[in-house]
């Protein structure tokens, strides 16, 4: 392979194009829409296609007409709206569930439905889609509960609610005033599990799998992990709790029998399969799947991966990954600090509600390099070349360290570099644990 194309924008993006062209010097990432500011020479952004454009065809001509030899499709909404499918009719080889295979996120319905009828463990549940009925189970079941929209509303739209009128104020937010978006046409109410929330990411080719290093999210958004829960305002890697008993656990009790699940209901798994599970006494409950590697967990796991990338991908599309070494990884730790937009005189900012955009970035030059790595998530180049803030998750600041004080050291030291109007982050990434 002499070059991928890779679908997406976020920092998990970014992660995802420096993870093949460190491993894989002879190997150009064309990276859609991407970040123009990236300066590497083997990473061509292409900032004028749009992945939310339902439409797949401009993404296809253009791997057509570049001749590239791989298609990576890494962002939740090219995958619901098919763009893998697109891409392979086109003959192109092509990594990333397809249409069908992506519901396991875009419709926590639809995956909740089909652990049901495979008896595979989930917290009980009822879903809605009327916000009258979900507020009468809701008064007539009680407190706790866990509301959550069906449809993806970009890692946001979920609840935990430790009493009646927090539910009812969570199906309000997402039935009628409709906070997140189309997202919430339709809620999922559900138990709330108590036990040690646990994260598995898995490379899956149909029923092969490799299993790639757990990591630690913060899905909180302030310090001492309260706020709502959000898309994630950092993470750390290796995980502390990572042994061959947890990971082996994970296989048995709920990896291999959603695969064989899948499958037996036509589903041909291709791609990072994301599993968020809770642990309660020694059995593993899957609270949600994501079809494709999460965002800030990617800029922390990619990083331990020193195997050929491209060689693993390779088998992935031969069917081969039962045949592949165990992945090569540092033994270094890594710590994403996200550097989100928050407040900025004018919006609330994320993920508190409207978000300003177009606020200079600065600093990112001066982040050791040899400490740190800026993987970029929200910002656009200006026509003037500037660099500018325009979204949620604006930059990841991740440190590397041969402990995990000293990654956290540098993670802080290369963020306070960093400057934009309502610049917002966690100050305890690593420093307390997400669960405590």
């Amino acid at each position: 392979m002499r070059s991928v194309l890779i679908v997406d924008y976020a920092g998990r993006g970014h992660a995802f194009a420096d993870l093949f062209v460190r491993t894989d010097p002879d190997i150009t990432v064309h990276y859609a829409p991407g970040c123009a500011a990236i300066e590497h020479d083997r990473i061509v952004s292409v900032p004028w296609l749009d992945l939310y454009d339902p439409d797949p065809a401009p993404m296809v001509r253009y791997a057509l007409d570049a001749g590239v030899d791989l298609v990576l499709v890494a962002h939740p909404r090219p995958l619901a709206n098919g763009y893998v499918d697109a891409f392979r009719a086109a003959g192109l080889p092509t990594i990333g569930p397809d249409r069908s295979a992506a519901r396991l996120e875009s419709s926590k319905v639809f995956t909740k439905d089909l652990c049901s009828r495979h008896g595979i463990a989930t917290a009980a549940y009822r879903w809605f889609d009327e916000p009258g009925a979900a507020v009468e189970h809701i008064r007539a079941t009680g407190a706790p509960l866990v509301v959550k929209c069906d449809y993806s509303c970009q890692g946001n739209g979920v609840f935990v609610c430790d009493d009646v009128d927090e539910a009812v104020e969570a199906v309000e937010r997402l039935m009628v005033t409709r906070d997140f978006g189309p997202g919430g046409a339709r809620v999922v109410v559900e138990e709330k599990l108590v036990g040690e929330e646990q994260l598995f990411f898995v490379l899956v080719s149909g029923e092969q799998y490799v299993m790639l290093p757990m990591a630690v999210d913060y899905p909180r958004s302030e310090d001492g992990n309260a706020g709502p829960m959000c898309g994630g305002m950092g993470a750390f890697c290796p995980h502390p709790g990572e042994t061959a008993e947890v990971v082996g656990r994970f296989e048995e009790q709920m990896l291999r029998p959603l695969l064989a699940a899948a499958t037996a209901e036509g589903i041909d798994y291709t791609g990072v399969l994301y599993a968020d599970c809770m642990l309660v006494g020694d059995r593993l409950y899957l609270i949600e799947i994501n079809a494709r590697m999460g965002d800030p967990e990617a800029e922390v796991v990619f990083p331990r991966i020193t195997s050929n990338f491209t060689e693993v991908c390779r088998a992935v599309l031969e069917r081969r990954l039962d045949e592949l070494p165990p992945l090569e990884l540092s033994a270094e730790h890594f710590v994403d600090v996200s550097a989100t937009q928050g407040p900025d005189g004018v919006h609330p900012g994320w993920p508190y509600g409207e978000v300003g955009r177009g606020h200079p970035v600065t600093g990112v030059r001066d982040v050791d390099p040899d400490r740190c790595q800026v993987f970029y998530g929200s910002v656009r180049l200006t026509e003037e070349d500037e660099l500018v803030s325009d979204g949620g998750k604006v930059v990841h600041v991740v440190g590397r360290g041969d402990t995990l004080e000293q990654a956290i050291d540098h993670a802080y030291e290369g963020i306070s570099k960093i400057s934009f109007t309502g610049i917002r982050y966690r100050t305890d990434i690593g420093k307390v644990l997400p669960w405590e």
